[in-house]
């Protein structure tokens, strides 16, 4: 027998109505390009594909299922170890960016110094150019 709750969510998910991929991102504040990464890697929704058509919708329900997985997914330590990767892995690259020639904040003492005035020579009409 169902709890109360998930007799509760499974009506609100009856009178909700389907989305399509592109409003399901909308919803999610996620691109498309983002989307279709996490289908690819296996962290996408449930989709529901309209017999005989092209139509794809995502189900409330396959919507709420996903949330849910990727809550569960995001505490395992698993999930831990790789955020911190992440984390260390962006130090480092800041690290590297900062001591490059090329970073901004070396780009501020070329900046100062004068670059020589460039002189443009004016055509007129007698020029022959």
């Amino acid at each position: 027998m169902p709890l109360p709750d998930e007799e509760d969510s499974a009506v609100d998910d009856l009178l909700k109505p389907s989305l399509t991929i592109k409003q399901f991102c909308v919803r999610e504040t996620m691109s498309l390009a983002s989307y279709y990464k996490m289908k690819r890697l296996g962290y996408g929704p449930r989709e529901m594909v309209v017999p005989g058509t092209e139509i794809i919708r995502i189900t409330p329900t396959a919507h709420r299922e996903w949330r849910e997985k990727l809550e569960a997914r995001s505490r395992t330590e698993e999930a831990e170890l790789e955020r911190k990767r992440r984390a260390d892995q962006r130090r480092a690259a800041g690290k590297t960016a900062a001591a490059s020639p090329l970073h901004v904040s070396r780009k501020a003492i070329a900046a100062s110094t004068p670059m020589p005035k460039q002189t443009r020579r004016r055509h007129t009409e007698g020029d022959g150019a």
